[in-house]
């Protein structure tokens, strides 16, 4: 049942989820009242997340849920943290560091 191909469509849910959250920050960033480019940011984050839906259900297809939902969620999670790096430039503290290296390894013991 967990097929390789799963493991790229939870990626790609990763990725478009990731994106949405960027999104939706640079939404926030737009201001407070409902302006046109907070409008856009947000028009654009909902179209990521729709297709972000589509990767994920696809990963269920070829993937056990208890396997796809965490490798998706933990893919997520340092796409966010690198994306809050580098777009934003967020600081990434040792502390944040050590966090990602822990979300990988349980990522790789779930697929175990």
């Amino acid at each position: 049942m967990n097929s390789p191909i799963g493991y790229l469509w939870c990626a790609g849910a990763a990725l478009a989820s990731a994106l949405s959250t960027l999104l939706i920050k640079y939404a926030a960033q737009a201001g407070p009242d409902w302006n046109l480019p907070r409008l856009c940011w947000l028009g654009a984050a909902v179209g990521s997340y729709v297709l972000g839906f589509a990767c994920y259900s696809l990963a269920l297809q070829k993937l056990q849920i208890s396997l796809a939902y965490p490798v998706m969620t933990a893919i997520t999670m340092v796409m966010v943290t690198a994306l809050g790096c580098v777009a934003l430039q967020e600081p990434l503290a040792p502390a944040k560091l050590l966090g990602i290296a822990l979300i990988i390894a349980g990522a790789f013991v779930l697929a175990r």
